[in-house]
């Protein structure tokens, strides 16, 4: 069984590997009783669409005009949240519990902001300072990657 799981690493190892080479953003395998999905998410440059809307006639004229504003994310942010290792990123406590962090919400030091799942553990990542936190890098069971960024807090 430890033999198949190993397999199973390096399998999924090398695919990974592969998909950054080959800049391959969605990958799904079958083989008999194994099933992987992986999706890569470019890290180092993160675009975001964002709108904001005072009243419902500053939104009719927003999209009239299509003036979105256009924030673009580095992971060298000085309040970015890198991911410390590969694995699965899980938004709250528990399933069906509300989320850590919204875009938003104002954190303090130490807080907790997402749990990363590597090999059956469950680890912790806090907040390193106070502020707002202004983008969220991943989703609710999504899989992450060592130095992805992952919370920019301002």
């Amino acid at each position: 069984m430890k033999d198949n799981h190993n397999k199973n690493f390096k399998l999924i190892r090398e695919l990974s590997d592969l998909m950054t080479k080959e800049k391959i953003s969605s990958l799904d395998y079958k083989v008999s009783d194994l099933q992987l999905k992986i999706n890569k998410y470019e890290t180092n440059n993160i675009k975001i669409e964002k709108e904001q809307f005072e009243d419902d006639d500053k939104l009719l004229n927003k999209k009239n005009n299509n003036n979105s504003e256009k924030i673009e994310y580095t992971s060298d942010h000085p309040g970015s949240i890198k991911s410390p290792m590969v694995g699965t990123a899980y938004s709250s406590p528990e399933p069906g519990k509300s989320p850590f962090i919204k875009i938003g919400d104002q954190v303090t030091k130490g807080q907790p902001l997402v749990i990363i799942e590597a090999m059956k553990v469950m680890n912790t990542i806090n907040a390193e300072k106070k502020g707002k936190v202004v983008f969220i890098g991943f989703e609710d069971g999504q899989p992450v990657e060592f130095d992805q960024l992952l919370v920019i807090i301002e």
